[in-house]
């Protein structure tokens, strides 16, 4: 039974460390608290402590990579639905008050003779007279 179970908390434990590689880092603690990190030493000659952080892995990045697609997939399609929904609802309150479009115009039973209208005649300017341009 002891193995069986031993044999399970193994199962079970290496998904959880395959996921996330531990990593390392060397940094320097400075200023007050220590509350300022650095890849260099301090000007006090403080001494270097490790910080342990989390790598995702390969697998967990394409995962996060995959989600984000899904999602903007997905709020592209709602935000089209909303235009959509908008524009009908604008439509509806239009007809409402009475907004609309007017209807296009009736087709005539018959269609309208044409008629070539001519150009207004242009004014032309008087000639001075001979007898006005004597008088001087």
């Amino acid at each position: 039974m002891k193995p069986l179970l031993l044999i399970l908390a193994l199962a079970l434990a290496l998904p959880v460390l395959a996921q996330t590689q531990t990593r390392r880092a060397q940094v320097y603690r400075c200023g007050l608290d220590g509350r300022d990190l650095r890849d260099s030493p301090c000007p006090g000659g403080s001494a270097a402590s490790s910080v342990d952080y989390d790598q995702p892995s390969a697998a967990d990045s394409k995962a996060a990579r995959d989600r984000h697609f899904a999602d903007s997939r997905q709020a592209a399609v709602l935000a089209q639905s909303r235009r959509a929904s908008e524009a009908e609802a604008r439509h509806l309150r239009a007809q409402a008050v009475g907004l609309q479009a007017p209807p296009p115009p009736a087709q005539a039973a018959s269609a309208p003779q044409v008629t070539h209208l001519k150009p207004p005649k242009t004014a032309k300017p008087h000639k001075p007279s001979t007898a006005a341009s004597d008088h001087r």
